[in-house]
């Protein structure tokens, strides 16, 4: 075999984050092919894991901490980093993250993105930053972003001129955006000609069957017969906040990531919307280690339809095939048929055995090492 094997992984969630899957796939291909060089990457589309993966490509980026409020509970660190360049990254599960709502109080209905908000806030603050680059995906919220405009200082009112509930439940009750108390930090951003670009991890716009209460409601703990009031309190607020900025956000691809962020952050700041994989993997140092790749081996959680619709993996795919070299993916579920994924451009995909959580990095190992010596990696 020439060249490398470039070994790009995203997050297995629950279990296992890029870095920590890519060194067990790097440890399985050199038990099961001691001479062949690898090239490992961590990837991230946008969620959990985004600036880990920022981290690793890009060290003189400076991590800053922030006290914020998740979904539920007491407030805890957000992070951000910066660099030099004025340029600053967030991950918005850091601060509304799934992982951080207990299975038993996962109610997208009631949980609010405020702590996106009060993390970009702090961001904002910061006069050296002229552009934020903010990853979407992995949210427990489905508040069309709501909770970020109210960090910003935005007052959410009903008829009655009164502060409406936190979550999707409240954006039914939304009649008027008063503007007026917006935070200095925003204002002062927006006055230096700061720039919000967005991550998405998905392509969907906000409405509809592919929207982000049909798509993505149950993942984040709705029951099926919410999804009709989630959808409609979405469209009642979508309405509210284009006719209040005089942008219409809902159709662009992306403005249903982490539960309408991009939305709000499209119509309200102006904000770019764009695929998470596609943009991180357009760094020069991702474009270096692709050009001397002889296979691609990746890998996620869960490898569905999903993964093939703007997820890391799935993009992954589509550069080997572009560049004729096999792209191999190794999932803790695979939802997808054989066809389905070779149409895709995968070469192979291989579904983990059950194993234990806290044992996930050895049996990933331990199974590419099994996988590859069965398959003649080496010889590829």
């Amino acid at each position: 075999m020439i060249g490398a094997v470039l070994i790009a992984p995203n997050g297995f969630k629950g279990t296992l984050s890029s870095i920590s899957a890519g060194r067990a796939i790097q440890q399985g291909i050199r038990r099961a092919c001691p001479g062949v060089p690898t090239i490992r990457f961590p990837l991230s589309d946008g969620g959990r894991g985004f600036l880990d993966a920022l981290q690793a490509m890009y060290p003189n980026l400076r991590r800053h901490q922030v006290k914020v409020h998740p979904p539920v509970g007491r407030p805890i660190a957000g992070f951000f980093l910066e660099g030099p360049d004025g340029v600053a990254y967030v991950e918005m599960a850091t601060a509304s993250g799934i992982h951080l709502v207990p299975d038993a109080v996962r109610r997208p209905a009631e949980l609010s993105s405020y702590g996106t908000g009060e993390l970009l806030r702090a961001v904002m603050a910061r006069p050296s930053v002229h552009t934020i680059v903010i990853g979407l995906g992995d949210t427990a919220t489905l508040d069309g972003g709501a909770g970020m405009l109210k960090a910003f200082g935005v007052r959410l009112l009903d008829g009655r001129g009164e502060p409406v509930a936190d979550g999707n439940r409240g954006l039914g009750q939304v009649v008027r955006l008063d503007v007026s108390t917006v935070h200095p930090a925003l204002i002062a951003f927006q006055a230096r000609g700061g720039k919000v670009r967005c991550a998405c991890d998905v392509h969907n716009t906000l409405l509809g069957p592919e929207g982000a209460a049909y798509t993505f409601g149950l993942q984040k703990g709705a029951a099926p017969d919410e999804l009709p009031q989630l959808e409609a309190n979405l469209q009642h607020w979508t309405d509210v906040v284009e006719h209040t900025f005089g942008r219409r956000a809902r159709d662009l691809p992306g403005a249903g990531a982490a539960g309408g962020a991009g939305f709000v952050l499209a119509a309200g700041l102006g904000a770019e919307l764009t695929p998470g994989a596609p943009w991180l993997t357009e760094c020069l140092s991702f474009q270096t280690a692709l050009a001397q790749a002889a296979a691609i081996v990746t890998g996620e959680g869960q490898l569905d339809h999903q993964s093939l619709a703007g997820k890391t993996t799935g993009y992954l795919a589509k550069l080997g095939c572009a560049r004729n070299i096999p792209v191999i993916a190794f999932a803790g579920r695979v939802a997808l048929t054989e066809t389905d994924w070779r149409s895709a451009g995968f070469t192979a995909v291989y579904e983990l055995p059950p194993h234990r959580p806290r044992h996930a990095r050895q049996a990933l190992a331990d199974y590419v090492a099994g996988t590859l010596v069965r398959c003649d990696f080496c010889t590829m």
